[in-house]
């Protein structure tokens, strides 16, 4: 067998790397899966989960294959827009709430509440990272997406309202000034 060169051990040492933080980064892609699927067992069309999804999945994997910390940012907007799927999907279940003579439909502020609890989570993860304003872009943008597939059950006006709960429930908590330690 032929002596490696080190030019030629390096490039292997290098593609050895990068395949392990692939494999890595792809652990965000199981989570995008179930949330798919379960997003289209509540009668989501298959259209917007293969959008929603597929732009989930590659959004995930390339900002877990960029850096840790993006990777742990993924995890926390996940976890913060499954109130968005769950709770529109729950009230919708629910039914119209009839006012007098008018009708309400809950689902849009029930949206709005869910973004609320996503900004509010994902801000809160946020405050303890070194690069917060990264860290929170990238979770809130993975909250809105996986929130987006439950709350378009009324359409563009529940993914709207997600986006502003999202967007009111982090303004205090980014907002908020630590004091730093010396």
């Amino acid at each position: 067998m032929a002596r490696m060169t080190e030019a030629q051990l390096e490039r292997r040492g290098r593609w050895a790397y990068e395949l392990g933080r692939a494999a890595w980064a792809s652990h965000a892609l199981l989570l995008v899966a179930p949330l798919a699927l379960v997003a289209r067992l509540i009668g989501r069309p298959a259209e917007l989960v293969l959008a929603v999804g597929g732009g989930l999945a590659v959004f995930g994997f390339a900002l877990a294959l960029l850096h840790d910390r993006y990777a742990r940012a993924v995890l926390a907007g996940f976890l913060a827009g499954l109130p968005g799927l769950a709770i529109p999907v729950i009230v919708r279940s629910l039914g119209i709430v009839r006012l007098g003579e008018t009708a309400l439909d809950p689902c849009l502020p029930a949206s709005f509440i869910s973004g609320i609890l996503a900004g509010v989570f994902v801000s809160l993860r946020a405050v303890d990272e070194k690069h917060r304003l990264s860290y929170w872009l990238a979770a809130a943008v993975t909250a809105a997406a996986a929130g987006a597939l439950g709350c378009s059950v009324v359409g563009g006006t529940g993914v709207l309202g997600l986006m502003a709960g999202i967007a009111s429930g982090t303004a205090p908590v980014l907002l908020r000034r630590r004091p730093r330690r010396s």
